[in-house]
């Protein structure tokens, strides 16, 4: 009988469902020069670009006021949504990403309640700030182009070759080149399955060989 063979490990974009059932009370209070909830990168000197270690455009600013979330009472309160750059998650979202990947997240405590007046949810603002640079083989990623200033260009697929030798372990991490996106590995999407996370979206992009 031969050896079976070893499946590599699918790898993830983490996002949410649209199923939104709140607003920002204070979203342009947070940062008045801006409007926007990541870094404001006016005025703001990085050592040579954007795309700069160890702070890169997704850590949590130190906001003028604290993040307002206003919900619907009529809709049901998910685990995780995802704004720009960051996700807003529940405390059993919170929990799991501590208990699978405690080095990877920083986190901001809102203050919520709900339309009618009621107390809302404990809602965290969290951003996950492990990223990596040089993680994808390009060359045998034929639907990434890279761009002048070093970022990635996708025009689709799912055909991403990751390198552990660079991941070295992680399994929920950015990219430096693709700022955007949060990347995860099979195990933590069947670890929110399991745990009955709600709110949650998994767009296969690539796998690591094993």
């Amino acid at each position: 009988m031969g050896t079976a063979r070893v499946k590599p490990q699918g790898i993830y974009i983490l996002d949410s469902n649209e199923n939104y059932g709140w607003e920002f009370a204070n979203r342009k209070r947070l940062q008045p020069d801006s409007g926007r909830l990541g870094l404001n990168h006016l005025g703001v000197p990085w050592p040579s670009s954007m795309l700069d270690l160890p702070r890169g455009p997704w850590r949590i600013p130190d906001y003028a006021e604290t993040p307002k979330l206003i919900f619907d009472p009529k809709r049901k309160v998910q685990d995780i949504y995802a704004v720009e750059y960051f996700l807003f998650i529940s405390d059993k979202m919170k929990s799991l990403l501590e208990e699978f990947a405690p080095m990877s997240c920083e986190y901001l405590l809102c203050e919520t309640e709900f339309s009618n007046g009621k107390a809302g949810p404990r809602i965290w603002q969290c951003s996950v700030v492990d990223s990596y640079r040089k993680a994808v083989d390009v060359e045998s990623s034929p639907l990434i182009r890279v761009t002048q200033w070093g970022g990635y260009m996708i025009s689709g697929g799912a055909d991403w070759h990751f390198l552990p030798d660079v991941l070295k372990g992680t399994q929920l991490f950015r990219l430096v080149e693709y700022a955007g996106s949060i990347f995860c590995d099979q195990t933590f999407k069947d670890l929110c399955k399991d745990r009955g996370i709600k709110g949650t979206s998994f767009q296969q992009v690539g796998f690591l060989p094993k």
